[in-house]
């Protein structure tokens, strides 16, 4: 008899939800298969679903005006992908209701510091589908933005999240929203606290090769599950309504190594491949691990080699004002910028 799929028996027998990182939609019906509960979308996948999904979407794209903005043209072409999927979803949505069948939708990665620019621009993402989270950058500007869109009951995704400082000011500013929104008879939304820990291991593994360190791969990697598990436990600890979200995912440990936990992921299908590999080779631990300590080795290696990685995982290392600046973070913003919000511009 062929054994469960991974992702089947985590989403059927542990706390532990996903959705698919992909705005492709054959990859997004593939992981559906196999327990996803919806999707993510960011500048760059929503450029890579408009050049590979180029039947679905090409005739609407030469609709979009050439004589508007680049940053319009690119929310235009962005709303092509997340309107379809919103209505790909929606059903299940309605039928599950929660976080079943959400489509996450991000603003531009230019507005990171303009808290005005980013809630004109989430109320426009809201109004695209009732099932849409709208991703804020968790910076200075995006933490008051994210609880202006809280106390207007519209769902939240915090993101670009690479430090436990960062994730304790959105939740607090959930905190806030939320109640808000109950004082003033709104229904709040739900949100997901997305933290990118491969971006966290990629950023040090940029200070590694600039340095010159000698460190393992594998020493990152328990780096970055650090982070998440221990923004977890704060989030338990202070009993946040917020969902922690563990993203970036860089290899099947990370997966394996969290789960059970009562989140909601996002994984993209080259992980889910990595996963399903490691799985039918018999490497995969089918437990709940979101509890277990990490390589203790690895993180002294870590936090030694790099001072930087203190200030994503200590409590309060870093300040609101430093968020933005912070390497992880900036990195990552960077390159949504690049890699797909001006690449959402040359459609035109």
């Amino acid at each position: 008899m062929d054994k469960q799929n991974y992702f089947l028996w985590l989403t059927e027998n542990t706390e532990s939800k996903w959705t698919n990182d992909s705005a492709i939609l054959s990859q997004i019906e593939n992981a559906r298969k196999i327990g996803a509960i919806g999707c993510t979308t960011n500048p760059p996948l929503s450029y890579e679903a408009l050049t590979v999904d180029t039947e679905i979407y090409g005739d609407d794209l030469s609709k979009i005006s050439r004589d508007c903005t680049d940053d319009e043209f690119a929310l235009q072409a962005m709303s092509l992908v997340v309107k379809n999927l919103s209505n790909y979803w929606m059903e299940f949505h309605k039928e599950k209701g929660g976080l079943c069948g959400k489509v996450r939708a991000q603003v531009a990665p230019n507005l990171r510091n303009d808290a005005e620019g980013m809630l004109k621009v989430g109320k426009i993402l809201s109004s695209w589908g009732e099932n849409v989270m709208v991703k804020i950058p968790a910076t200075e500007a995006g933490v008051w933005t994210l609880e202006e869109l809280a106390a207007l009951g519209i769902p939240t995704n915090p993101t670009v999240t690479t430090s436990v400082s960062q994730m304790i000011a959105v939740a607090e500013a959930y905190e806030r929203g939320v109640a808000r929104a109950e004082k003033a008879g709104i229904t709040p939304g739900v949100t997901t606290i997305a933290i990118v820990m491969g971006r966290i291991q990629d950023y040090l593994d940029s200070l590694r090769t600039e340095r010159g360190i000698d460190i393992e791969t594998t020493d990152l990697e328990w780096a970055a599950l650090a982070v998440v598990k221990r923004t977890e436990e704060v989030a338990r600890e202070k009993k946040y309504k917020s969902i922690i979200q563990p993203a970036a995912f860089r290899c099947a440990r990370h997966v394996e190594q969290i789960s059970g936990g009562p989140f909601c992921s996002t994984i993209h299908p080259k992980v889910q491949k990595m996963v399903e590999e490691a799985d039918a080779a018999g490497l995969m631990k089918r437990e709940v691990l979101f509890d277990a300590p990490v390589d203790q080795g690895a993180l002294d290696r870590v936090c030694k080699a790099f001072p930087e990685f203190l200030d994503a995982y200590e409590y309060d290392a870093l300040k609101p004002s430093q968020f933005v600046t912070y390497g992880a973070t900036e990195m990552t913003l960077d390159g949504f910028d690049i890699q797909g919000w001006q690449k959402l511009i040359t459609l035109r």
